[in-house]
């Protein structure tokens, strides 16, 4: 059993938000000197493998469980099953795992049946509500019961873990490692090292240089399903008609509840110069799109820490959210699915009566990945050392011989 081992750290992730917050870690751990691998449960294929591409990093373990109507009964028992045998063979020091996926559920069970130190990023948020999010909201209770270390992003999350009688000394307040990659990204759009959509670039020169106000939308939550969504679509629908200087970026989302209820409202009626309407967008130019419009219309998690941390207000169409910070400090409003409170809300943006506010660090300041490197090590001291590795080998040669064994 894997009690005690010396194997190197193992990141593991499974979806494109996982990826985006779980590799500036993984990196942060290779480049002071601690042998750290990366798995890809590939929970979702296209979009987490579109990150690594970003990020540069080639997992050293792909575990290949995404398939047709997938669905929670398949991925937790699959992803179970296929991290068992993976944490077998490489007998990692501790587990790392992020949010609140499937991935990150069964991942953090596996390592936790094995008596192996799971670290949890982005620790402790919470709704309050077991069902919304679902089932992510149960997911990161229960990880955050089962975690060694618990690394809140903000003070609030870190109340949460200790109200929950979480052992106060398991619990450190880090930031949240989406600001960590924001700064990268944003750095190497600016040196040209990531390329942008000639399409997007174009469009919204266009709708800048016409004096247009530019919102970014973004809405696939299952709770919405069942009437919310078209609800959405209908009222923003509304608004381009009203408003004439009104241009909306629409990354739309796969789901056939998102389809259908998107043909229901007639919003794509408006595509061309007044909607953006686009398959989802990779991670540069979610950056790119959030950091040049005037305010943002999302039901995402991510995008609420992102468009706060770029100074873009946020009109959060939930009713309820796990990342309180910003709306406490007046960057974000929650206006659900209700056609009135969205209409409410977001006039005054497309009237230019408010306008985008300064970048906040209330999600952390870009050094959340450097953080839990400085604490791991001295949590381990000299325990670190040890970690054995083949010295006739790289680390990542030995992890991809092994890899076959997991699939």
């Amino acid at each position: 059993m894997p009690v005690g081992a010396k194997g190197p750290i193992l990141f593991v992730a499974g979806t494109r938000p996982e990826g985006i917050k779980l590799i500036p870690p993984y990196k942060a751990f290779n480049a002071a000197g601690i042998p750290s691998l990366f798995c890809a449960t590939e929970q979702h294929k296209e979009l987490l493998q579109e990150v690594l591409d970003v990020f540069e990093v080639e997992p050293d373990f792909r575990l290949d469980v995404m398939k047709d109507s997938q669905d929670l009964f398949y991925l937790t028992s699959t992803i179970l099953e296929r991290v068992k045998k993976l944490l077998l063979d490489v007998r990692p020091s501790i587990v790392f795992v992020h949010g609140d996926t499937t991935t990150t559920f069964a991942s953090a069970l596996a390592a936790f049946y094995l008596h192996i130190p799971v670290a949890h990023v982005e620790a402790g948020l919470r709704t309050g509500d077991m069902r919304v999010p679902f089932p992510e909201e149960m997911n990161r209770v229960f990880v955050g019961r089962i975690a060694t270390y618990n690394f809140a992003p903000t003070a609030f999350s870190v109340a949460n873990l200790l109200t929950e009688g979480v052992d106060r000394t398991k619990v450190y307040c880090t930031g949240n490692t989406v600001v960590d990659a924001l700064i990268y990204v944003k750095e190497k759009i600016k040196s040209g090292q990531l390329k942008i959509s000639n399409e997007l670039q174009q469009w919204v020169c266009r709708a800048k240089a016409a004096g247009s106000k530019i919102c970014l939308l973004t809405a696939h939550r299952r709770e919405a399903f069942g009437g919310g969504l078209t609800r959405v679509f209908e009222v923003v629908k509304k608004l381009l008609k009203e408003n004439k200087n009104l241009r909306i970026i629409y990354p739309t989302h796969p789901n056939p509840n998102v389809q259908k209820a998107l043909g229901e409202s007639g919003l794509m009626d408006f595509c061309g110069e007044r909607l953006f309407f686009s398959q989802p967008l990779t991670y540069q130019n979610a950056v790119y799109a959030i950091d040049n419009v005037d305010f943002v219309m999302t039901d995402s998690g991510g995008i609420q820490e992102e468009a706060t941390s770029l100074g873009k207000p946020v009109l959060c169409l939930r009713d309820t959210t796990e990342r309180w910070e910003g709306v406490w400090q007046g960057l974000e409003v929650l206006v659900g699915t209700d056609k009135d409170r969205i209409m409410e809300a977001a006039m005054p943006f497309i009237r230019g009566e408010k306008k985008e506010h300064a970048p906040s660090q209330v999600y952390g300041d870009g050094t959340a990945s450097n953080q839990m490197v400085s604490i791991v090590k001295n949590i381990f001291a000299s325990s670190l050392s040890k970690i054995k590795v083949n010295s006739q080998k790289t680390l990542h040669e030995v992890a991809s011989e092994s890899a076959v064994s997991v699939k």
